[in-house]
């Protein structure tokens, strides 16, 4: 089974409210999503379900990907904003999804976690992507070591 992580794209520093949970996409975050398009479509990416955060980077990268994925269904889950390593680990497993599906998430959180699942030091930038290959029915088996790394996408700050 295949399980795809993808990190918010390029945002402001602050928000207009002041909150963190607000924060929006930059232009740069937009062209970075751009070219992680011209990936997933060379490369043919396929998910079936789309886990999302609810703040608005994450909506906001969401919205302009959507269309890679337009078979897929969506659903945003206030407990995956800036969700630790952990807590992203026990929200996959409690899935026991035997289909593939994106996570789009934060750090440090989403980093620490494929790092954790791949035993390889993954530092996820903003846009940055992983396809984790795991030789498992479904995501409850997912733990340490179990995946590996099959795809990465990477922009230039």
């Amino acid at each position: 089974m295949n399980i795809h992580f993808l990190r918010h794209a390029k945002t402001n520093q602050v928000s207009p409210t002041g909150r963190d949970f607000d924060r929006e996409l930059l232009p740069q975050g937009e062209e970075q999503l751009s070219s992680f398009q011209e990936f997933a479509g060379f490369n043919q990416l396929s998910v079936v379900h789309i886990y999302c955060s609810t703040a608005m980077r994450t909506r906001q990268t969401y919205a302009q990907i959507a269309g890679l994925f337009p078979n897929s269904s969506i659903s945003f889950h206030d407990e995956l904003y800036l969700a630790s390593a952990t807590d992203l680990l026990q929200f996959i497993n409690e899935k026991n999804s035997d289909q593939a599906f994106l996570l789009i998430g934060h750090n440090d959180g989403l980093s620490e976690l494929v790092s954790y699942l791949s035993d390889k030091n993954v530092q996820l930038k903003t846009c940055g992507y992983v396809q984790l290959s795991f030789p498992f029915e479904h995501s409850g088996f997912l733990s340490k070591g179990t995946g590996d790394i099959t795809r990465v996408f990477r922009v230039n700050q």
